[in-house]
């Protein structure tokens, strides 16, 4: 039988937020019929010997090294058997109404690349997780805290609609890979993830590449995920640190040109000189200190195509 849903999990080192993910999937079985691909990055830890142990109706990939989300969101797309194929991170909890909700959502627009529900916290906030496509300014906002000190304001915290309710979004401009819904027909049509990112970005660039090709994102509200966020970056937070500085470089240089692209180092560079002058001096903040400094160093070397 041809499942309502394939959900695609890219783990890396998460067994602990894993279980609770798949403990939610096994609980929306009943209502929804669903094909669940794991693809793990190497974990090293005995995901896969507890996967195959605990959960024999979850499909697993596993990768002999770290090969990235982005390929490992490819490596399950391309498993998936369902015309709606979900893209989920492992330190998500889903229900059965949020999944039936998105799917009614995609089904009723056929202009639509993804649906993306509404991101809780732990504390049971709504995250910002979604917002317009990035600018210089949206990226100087973003590097010198002003997004972060000022999260209301149409001005400083336009890159996540700033000056809006959350609730009152429909179209986006983007979504986040946390959990994004997609039609398989436009998956195909568009090609999957950009494997030169390794992580971070790479929703977005899939995005911008949707609505060059005529299609919407919409955000529903009314779909509530829990999303504990990023455990996985936890693993390595360095490394990851320096991934989503290389992929701001590569996304201005692939969508907004090499002009905007230089720029974009020279406001990174900035962001992260006056950030290692803030925690050099004291012993407590040396080891942040250690990471911005190598973050100069991967945004300056940063890959132009």
């Amino acid at each position: 039988m041809t499942p309502a849903l394939s959900v695609v999990i890219v783990s890396y080192r998460s067994r602990g937020p894993l279980a609770r993910c798949l403990e939610s999937l096994a609980a929306c079985r009943t209502a929804l019929p669903l094909q669940v691909v794991v693809v793990d990055n190497a974990s090293g830890d005995g995901t896969l010997e507890w996967l195959g142990e605990g959960w024999p109706w979850v499909e697993v990939v596993a990768n002999r090294e770290n090969l990235g989300f982005t390929r490992g969101v490819n490596q399950g797309f391309a498993r998936a058997r369902a015309d709606r194929i979900l893209m989920l991170n492992p330190d998500c909890e889903v229900s059965a109404v949020a999944l039936t909700r998105l799917i009614a959502a995609l089904d009723a627009d056929p202009g639509l690349a993804a649906v993306a529900p509404a991101l809780l916290d732990g504390d049971g906030l709504v995250a910002r997780s979604c917002g317009r496509f990035p600018g210089l300014w949206t990226l100087l906002c973003d590097h010198l805290g002003l997004a972060q000190r000022f999260p209301g304001s149409p001005l400083f915290g336009r890159y996540k609609y700033g000056g809006r309710a959350i609730e009152s979004l429909g179209r986006v401009a983007w979504a986040s890979g946390a959990a994004l819904l997609v039609p398989r027909a436009a998956w195909e049509r568009l090609g999957g993830l950009d494997e030169r990112i390794f992580m971070y970005m790479e929703e977005v660039d899939w995005c911008r590449r949707a609505a060059a090709a005529g299609y919407g994102v919409r955000f529903v509200p009314a779909a509530r995920i829990l999303h504990l966020g990023q455990q996985s970056a936890r693993q390595a937070p360095g490394a990851s640190y320096l991934h989503n500085l290389r992929s701001r470089v590569y996304y201005f240089r692939k969508h907004r040109g090499p002009v905007a692209a230089l720029a974009a180092k020279g406001i990174l560079c900035a962001s992260l000189a006056l950030k290692w002058c803030l925690t050099a001096a004291r012993r407590a903040t040396r080891p942040g200190a250690v990471v911005y400094r190598a973050g100069f160093e991967a945004v300056w070397s940063a890959s132009w195509r």
